[in-house]
């Protein structure tokens, strides 16, 4: 029947991680935890309870947890003793019945929705954030099975093809490397259901991250929930003084909201946690019908511990109080804003120390930083140029926005030194007009990446940024900040054709902004408002690799419509087909969301009818594609591929050169 259909797990205690009962010989530093199991289960209570929205009973749920024994007393004495363990042979059955159960029927799929929540341990194997049930690194079988875990992106390209039409995905656990898989390249045993997309799609698949790639999400000990928890049990019980709908953007605000004040006060203001949303289509999804309620008092301070942080709060606009945050993270009296070329820099260290502050970052800047053309392997002659420079006092964080000359072939970018970057060398790739300089805002954080080490370059972050004097790129710059920090749909919506249009006629100076614009409106579900200019901009730009992943996108969409001749095109599906196998020649795409698109069309592919021959060319791409996953990181706008730990399917030893990280974006 139509409705709700839910898995919640929770997993505190990790009998084979350190400090359990039968410990691993080699845990790599993962120990238990002490509030998961506790909150999955207050997510159970209120979901069972209090959630409401109309029209979507709650049809089904399944509850696994793996409590501490001070958490399993508590469940005990409020009755809640039919769950089942979150060990990964029944977390896998779980996922395979969850999945098994959502309706398939077309009418009652519409009107249907999936919830799934775990909190628990989670890492990160360069692209892949996994999530680890309470047995992981069981030694039984003879050595730790490390691929016996939990694939988010598997879950996320299951909602994303799931006729059911809403799905939402809360995520409670870190995103910090772990080694051991990814330098095995390894990922998770596969456990969703691999579904042929077919005409109907979701209205909405949202998931919302404790935390970003790279990055932990904290508990405190002695608390009953953790800080994610907290924020969205603080949420979804309400906001106080009359009945209301939250929506999953308003969720995300309050969520992120919640979490940095309930952190600043366990932490007296030094740690950060930053929630992250995604959002594949409408993000006005709304998540419960909140009950009215009394507004509690303002929170108190508990000396040791975490405030109790009360449900009633105000809804600031997203986009403005993000911005706001955003800002604050700078000091603006440290700001230099004159612009200065890249080969002047380097060679003046007090200019560098004026604009990048404490000595590690201005070391790394004037020793450790290089640009070579991405198509020849070059270092570039000159063109590059520092517009802005804004940081907190310690440096730990650095904000740094560059115009990449005018070129054709893209610039790859790289930090390195192992005295000055944590993982010895990160390098992000970032297109290039050809008669046009293209504007990219970078973020660094600095800061020692063990107790006593000096401090380095642990995260590089790369996006499109602001321009003042080219109207595309600013246009663009902000839908992509409304996109990030405030409501993707709204930002889609705002997309206007004719401005699109114009950055697709100006040859000189704007097919990288409507690469951006495109990928959006293709992100958000609004794949059949890209009409014609994907076309259009691969006959213009025919070596940009993000153009030929669109143009298949619209193909595919077309199709998918029962359009039999879409854009005039007489044989479609050859034409997509053959869009996505040019990747081998084009190298592979510059930005993350048309990576992840590209592999999704190219199973698509792989599971439809094919010619002879063409299933080649489009495993040969699927395998590049896998091959940067193992290296490559997808926070910001731009994969930043990470030196060490060399994979071990790649032969050599030592941190990847560069040579080699361009061979692995397919540019040789």
């Amino acid at each position: 029947m139509p409705g709700l259909y839910a898995l919640l797990a929770g997993v505190s205690a990790y009998p084979h991680l350190e400090g359990g009962s039968a410990p691993a010989p080699d845990a790599f530093g993962l120990g238990q935890l002490g509030a998961s199991a506790n909150t999955a289960a207050s997510l159970f209570d209120w979901l069972r309870a209090d959630f409401r929205h109309e029209g979507l009973p709650l049809v089904w749920c399944q509850l696994l947890l793996s409590p501490t024994a001070e958490e399993k007393a508590g469940l005990d004495a409020r009755g809640l003793v039919h769950y089942a363990p979150a060990d990964h042979a029944t977390l896998v059955k779980a996922i395979q019945r969850w999945t098994g159960q959502v309706p398939s029927a077309p009418a009652a799929a519409r009107q249907s929705r999936t919830l799934f929540f775990f909190s628990g341990h989670g890492v990160q194997s360069n692209w892949r954030a996994l999530l680890l049930p309470s047995d992981y690194l069981d030694p039984d079988p003879g050595a730790p099975q490390l691929q016996n875990c939990i694939s988010t992106r598997e879950l996320q390209d299951w909602m994303e093809q799931s006729p059911v039409a809403e799905h939402l995905a809360l995520i409670d656990a870190c995103r910090n490397e772990f080694s051991p898989l990814a330098s095995r390249g390894a990922t998770a045993n596969t456990c969703f259901p691999l579904l042929q997309a077919g005409t109907q799609v979701p209205r909405t698949a949202a998931s919302l991250a404790a935390t970003s790639p790279g990055t932990q999400a904290y508990q405190v000990p002695g608390q009953p929930h953790t800080l994610f928890g907290q924020a969205v049990l603080n949420a979804v019980r309400g906001a106080g003084g009359g009945d209301a709908q939250l929506e999953f953007r308003e969720l995300v605000t309050a969520v992120r909201n919640d979490v940095n004040a309930l952190l600043r006060a366990a932490s007296q203001g030094q740690l950060e946690q930053a929630v992250r949303p995604r959002v594949e289509g409408d993000d006005a999804l709304v998540v419960t019908e909140l009950l009215a309620g009394p507004v509690p008092p303002p929170p108190v301070p508990v000396p040791g511990g975490l405030p109790r942080v009360g449900a009633a709060r105000p809804r600031p606009d997203a986009l403005a109080e993000a911005l706001r945050a955003s800002a604050e993270r700078f000091d603006p009296a440290l700001a230099v804003h004159d612009a200065i070329a890249f080969e002047l820099l380097v060679q003046d260290f007090g200019e560098i120390h004026r604009r990048m502050g404490h000595e590690y970052a201005s070391h790394l800047w004037r020793e450790g930083v290089r640009a070579f053309g991405l198509d020849d392997g070059q270092p570039l002659g000159g063109g590059l140029v520092l517009q802005a420079v804004e940081r907190d006092d310690p440096s730990s964080q650095v904000q740094v926005d560059l115009e990449l000359p005018a070129r054709a072939g893209g610039v790859l970018l790289v930090f390195e030194g192992a005295q000055y970057v944590q993982r010895e060398r990160l390098a992000v790739a970032l297109p290039t007009d050809a008669n046009g300089p293209v504007p990219i805002r970078l973020s660094l954080q600095f800061g020692p990446a063990l107790p006593g080490e000096p401090p380095r370059l642990l995260k590089l972050q790369a996006r499109l940024g602001p321009s003042a004097h080219n109207p595309h790129y600013q246009y663009v710059w902000q839908l992509l900040r409304e996109a990030e920090l405030g409501s993707p749909r709204k930002a889609a919506e705002r997309i206007d054709p004719e401005r699109l249009r114009a950055a697709a006629q100006d040859a000189p100076n704007g097919q990288v902004a409507l690469t951006a614009g495109l990928l959006l409106q293709a992100s958000t579900g609004h794949a059949d408002q890209l009409q014609a200019f994907p076309r259009s901009l691969l006959q213009r730009v025919p070596a940009l690799p993000d153009a030929a992943v669109l143009w298949a996108a619209a193909l595919r969409h077309a199709l998918a419509a029962g359009k039999k001749k879409p854009f005039g095109e007489s044989a479609p599906q050859a034409a997509c087909v053959a869009a996505l196998a040019s990747l081998q020649q084009r190298g592979l795409p510059y930005f993350a969301d048309s990576l992840e698109l590209a592999e999704r069309l190219l199973r698509q592919a792989l599971r439809g009818p094919l010619k002879n021959g063409q299933d080649a060319p489009l495993r040969a791409v699927q395998q590049a594609i896998a091959q940067l996953y193992e290296v490559a990181q997808p926070d910001g706008q731009f994969p930043v591929l990470a030196g060490l730990p060399r994979p071990a399917a790649l032969p050599g030893q030592g941190a990847l050169t560069v040579p080699e990280m361009r061979a692995l974006l397919g540019r040789r």
